[in-house]
């Protein structure tokens, strides 16, 4: 998978889990069941995806810092 397919995918999930943390709010409030579930789901996944980014730039910043020092 090449960069822009991962960005786009990458793109695509934590649009996904936003919209699950959205709408496991709106269940929450509404008391409706499983908007727990859904919520917990959503907050879960935007946490794992977001260390998943977080480390995809760390490595796209050493990349850049080397390429700067040579």
């Amino acid at each position: 998978m090449n960069k822009k397919q991962l960005d786009k995918l990458m793109n695509v999930l934590i649009g996904i889990s936003t919209f699950l943390i959205l709408i496991g709010a709106f269940f929450n409030l509404q008391h409706y069941p499983n908007g727990n579930l859904i919520l917990d789901i959503g907050i879960i996944s935007n946490i794992l995806l977001s260390g998943f980014e977080i480390s995809r730039l760390k490595k796209i910043i050493k990349v850049l810092e080397e390429k700067e020092k040579s």
